[in-house]
């Protein structure tokens, strides 16, 4: 499994060896959400549901004290995308034509 969390400087550290993450990252490491990508530009993305944005969900310690988050879905927001355009042209019948 791949783990993850924030340095002290800031950044993102991304990981298969927890101890190397937990190390360097303190509280602030966790699993790596399970059916998600991390992009430098877009941040965490679902593959499972890459048109909705994914929720933070505060994660506390047996103390009571919040230690990261784990990511949930959020079914009701959408990520805004490029509207679909029609086409008159029909390209099966170009590569249908190519293929003779």
């Amino acid at each position: 499994p791949l783990y993850w969390g924030i340095a002290a400087d800031g950044s993102v550290v991304i990981c298969d060896e927890r101890e190397i993450v937990k190390g360097g990252c303190g509280k602030s490491y966790a699993p790596f959400p399970v059916g998600c990508m991390f992009h430098s530009e877009g941040g965490l993305k679902s593959f499972e549901h890459p048109m909705n944005r994914l929720k933070a969900m505060p994660r506390v310690d047996s103390e009571g004290v919040m230690c990261g988050a784990t990511f949930k879905v959020d079914t009701f927001t959408k990520i805004n995308s490029m509207p679909r355009v029609g086409s008159a042209t029909n390209w099966a019948a170009t590569w249908d034509d190519a293929a003779a």
